[in-house]
């Protein structure tokens, strides 16, 4: 978890995915990048927004998100390898998955959520952090990947990859994907 001056926390899952039934080896995109936003930054027990990253895909029209239906095809999507080519930028935005004054404060699957509202899973993310001196605008994170030497989504973030999130501002909705 990391904090920024506006009071955001932004929250990396590490959920493993399920191997495919051809690449057997690899491991379906699973986990989410999450933004909480408090309603009271005195107070986090008052509630507030949790958000989930969208990531929009450069093969088709809309975001990139979690197929539930075909795991080998989710594995070595466009998507997957556009994701973890150097060079290649999307634009991100965060959406709304639970807000405590609407859905108030029962537990929840995130997980879950995250992909009803058509998040972008990655390959594992942890070890988050906002580059110093970049004013909270440059947030990376890695990607475990696959953790198998034999994986066969060698160009698709089998072996992982280091991801940075540009920020349009601490309370920005919107920003850029990259991997470095």
């Amino acid at each position: 978890m990391q904090a920024d001056p506006a009071g955001n926390i932004i929250i990396i899952e590490d959920v493993r995915g399920r191997t495919g039934s051809t690449n057997s080896h690899a491991r379906q995109p699973n986990s989410f990048l999450y933004r909480f936003v408090p309603k009271n930054l005195g107070d986090l027990k008052a509630g507030g927004k949790l958000q989930a990253l969208q990531a929009m895909s450069l093969d088709h029209a809309g975001p990139i998100v979690f197929n539930a239906g075909n795991v080998d095809g989710a594995i070595l999507s466009n998507d997957m390898r556009d994701l973890h080519t150097y060079g290649k930028a999307f634009n991100t935005q965060w959406v709304t998955i639970h807000d405590t004054d609407l859905q108030g404060f029962a537990s929840f699957d995130a997980n879950k959520l995250a992909k009803d509202a058509g998040a972008t899973s990655f390959k594992r993310p942890e070890n988050g952090q906002f580059r110093p001196g970049s004013e909270f605008r440059e947030f990376y994170f890695d990607e475990t990947g696959d953790t198998n030497a034999l994986t066969e989504a060698v160009d698709h973030g089998g072996f992982g990859s280091i991801m940075k999130l540009t920020s349009q501002g601490l309370s920005g909705d919107k920003g850029k994907l990259t991997m470095v």
